[in-house]
């Protein structure tokens, strides 16, 4: 079993890994707001938005942190809950990592993703 300390450990890795977009306080806050959900299973924890698009609607593993079995696992619990809200795909972001691991559960790459940071060039 993992720790507290590890558990927000692993969950601001997360955080890090996706580009320092928010604090663990403004996670928290969505998931109050219920613009975002929280999905635990002992070490695995499983942080949801999601998108509606003009054509579908997705649910989005937008942070996904903890131990990998329990991760995988929460599966199994969100994406009936997923269904249920009318979302007809999944789309995660992860390591490359993660794709290699949860492949054999379906999840297939789907278009890479690019950052730029913007700089002004006076």
């Amino acid at each position: 079993m993992l720790t507290d300390a590890e558990k927000l450990r692993r969950f601001q890795k997360a955080l890090d890994y996706g580009g320092n977009t928010h604090e663990v306080a403004d996670v928290v806050a969505l998931i109050k707001e219920g613009r975002a959900q929280f999905f635990s299973n002992g070490d695995g924890n499983i942080i949801t938005e999601i998108h509606t698009y003009p054509n579908l609607k997705a649910v989005h593993f937008w942070l996904i942190s903890g131990a990998l079995k329990p991760c995988l696992a929460l599966q199994d619990e969100i994406l009936p809950w997923a269904m249920d809200q009318g979302c007809t795909v999944a789309t995660a972001a992860g390591r490359p990592g993660w794709g290699r691991v949860a492949a054999p559960t379906g999840w297939r790459p789907h278009m890479p993703t690019f950052v730029k940071p913007l700089i002004r060039m006076h």
